[in-house]
């Protein structure tokens, strides 16, 4: 355990802070000694258990009133808390009346360079830090021909696309962005990802070279083997029996994903990177699909109730796409649901812990209905209760309501809303029911405000959706390496939120999505 005064950081930094710590049975008394008259504690900040747990701050009541509370006998230990000293790298200028020029080099089959500036340079020329935007960042957008653009951002003038498929072509763009304002996109480049020669192993050591100095720029926002090749990847879990003692379901068609720390938060994106998405073809339908889809196998992770993975074989040629259909059997009846995909895999969500299911899948085209696959049982373990309190027997407390956003996020699904014990609204943003953006707002109808952290990147803004997890987030970047907006902040679990400008030179984060462990809007 360990309690750190809560005060001007800066302060602490030129001040020697004292505590005096008295035990007696099991009682510790600790009394903060101040260097000087002038210095008024606001509270302090209180950290125990594992990792999971976040430091929490705790208010000192007003008027010198003494504060009690109960501890374990436990070694105490006072730290400082250092400033968020962040350093601005950038100085670029960009005029964003202007399109940028823009540069494409292949470093390999399926990965090119991009550089681009107010002039025309070479992908590789002078230090790439030249031209990252003083107050503001870059938006990358790529496609291949005649498909939906892909977007990313960016601080610096250079940055490396992957993940390409080889011997493609693919359209380039690039703008510049400051404040609210977006500049001209940049005139479109067509680049084919095949490339051989000299110049290709020069970009490649320079590749290497830039993932070494630079790699905290990229997005590609990690590489996966197939599921059914990773030793992940089980027919028996690691534990017979789930958090709360209750034995997990095994069955032939069963397969478990094991390796999740008890202190990480469930992903469903994380899972199905595991389940590369297949090419959807040209399909030339005579008739019906006349077979019905085989191996259908439940892929779930240890630890992770809410959501499963199904798997299964393609049929035939003349299928287009796949009805699943989930049934929900439990004392009140039977409760089905169904949704349509073109892969052969699919993730199902917000399933409720300690149920029953049965799935099954239907081919379809444009021409009528297939067979369907054999139904395939499973049962979900409990909820676990390190993550976030399960209420038995009551509804989710999300409503579904639209709101305004003061956009930076990764996700553009549904909206829910809640009342929170801050007197505020919290808003999130669905990617999946597991990945979400987060915001706060005053008002149901007002806008919806970012939230920045003085201390980390919003790990513990997972409080805000229940959750007891710190949480993983998205697009890590230094506040210099934001763009300047209002919104919410706070340096702690349990302190209070605070308005003014997050970003740029404020030393205050903000992320683009949340994993807090914590289903939306949740089944419970």
């Amino acid at each position: 355990l360990f309690i750190c005064p809560s005060f001007d950081f800066k302060y602490l930094l030129r001040h020697n802070m004292k505590v005096r710590i008295n035990a007696t049975g099991d009682t510790i008394v600790m009394k903060f000694v101040r260097p000087s008259p002038d210095v008024k504690l606001e509270g302090y900040i209180l950290g125990y258990g594992s990792s999971m747990f976040s430091k929490q701050f705790i208010q000192l009541p007003e008027n010198g009133q003494p504060y009690e509370t109960e501890m374990a006998q436990v070694p105490v230990a006072v730290q400082p808390i250092p400033t968020n000293d962040v350093k601005k790298h950038c100085t670029g200028k960009v005029n964003l009346e202007k399109p940028l020029h823009l540069v494409i080099g292949s470093i390999s089959p399926t990965a090119v360079l991009l550089s681009w500036g107010n002039f025309l340079k070479t992908p590789y020329e002078g230090n790439i830090m030249n031209e990252c935007l003083e107050d503001g960042f870059y938006t990358i957008r790529y496609r291949e021909r005649n498909r939906k653009w892909i977007y990313q951002t960016c601080p610096t003038s250079d940055t490396v696309i992957d993940n390409l498929k080889p011997n493609t072509p693919y359209e380039f763009g690039v703008r510049s962005n400051k404040d609210d304002r977006s500049g001209m996109w940049s005139k479109p480049v067509i680049h084919n990802t095949n490339m051989g020669g000299t110049q290709h192993h020069i970009l490649s050591a320079f590749y290497s070279w830039y993932l070494t100095c630079f790699g905290f720029f990229l997005y590609s926002a990690e590489q996966f083997e197939h599921w059914e090749e990773s030793d992940l990847f089980k027919s028996q879990p690691t534990s017979d029996v789930d958090v709360m003692g209750k034995k997990r379901y095994v069955a032939p068609h069963v397969v478990y994903k094991t390796g999740k720390k008890p202190d990480e938060p469930c992903s469903i994106t994380s899972s199905l990177n595991y389940f590369p998405e297949d090419e959807p073809g040209e399909a030339n339908v005579t008739a019906p699909p006349k077979n019905p889809p085989s191996n259908l196998t439940v892929v779930t992770v240890e630890g992770c109730p809410s959501f499963i993975i199904l798997d299964w074989e393609k049929t035939d040629n003349d299928t287009t796409e796949y009805e699943v259909i989930s049934t929900a059997k439990g004392p009140d009846g039977e409760q089905v649901s169904i949704l349509t995909t073109n892969q052969t895999h699919t993730a199902v969500e917000n399933l409720k812990p300690e149920s029953s299911y049965e799935f099954k899948v239907k081919p379809k085209n444009e021409l009528g209905e297939g067979p369907p696959s054999e139904p395939v049982s499973f049962s979900t373990e409990s909820a676990d209760p390190r993550v976030s309190e399960n209420v038995s027997g009551k509804d989710a407390i999300w409503t579904q309501f639209p709101f305004k956003t003061d956009s930076y996020s990764d996700c553009n699904g549904k909206q829910y809303v809640k009342r929170t014990w801050y007197r505020k609204f919290v808003g999130v943003q669905l990617c999946n029911s597991l990945r979400y953006k987060i915001y706060l707002s005053d008002s149901l109808n007002g806008k919806f405000y970012n939230i920045g952290d003085q201390t980390g990147f919003g790990e513990d803004h997972c409080q805000f959706v229940d959750s007891f997890l710190d949480g993983k987030t998205g697009r890590q970047l230094r506040a210099d390496q934001l763009p300047a907006r209002p919104g919410f902040y706070r340096a702690m679990r349990q302190e209070p939120v605070y308005f003014g400008q997050i970003g740029a030179h404020s030393h205050i984060s903000y992320v683009s999505w949340y994993e807090c462990g914590t289903p939306i809007p949740g089944k419970w």
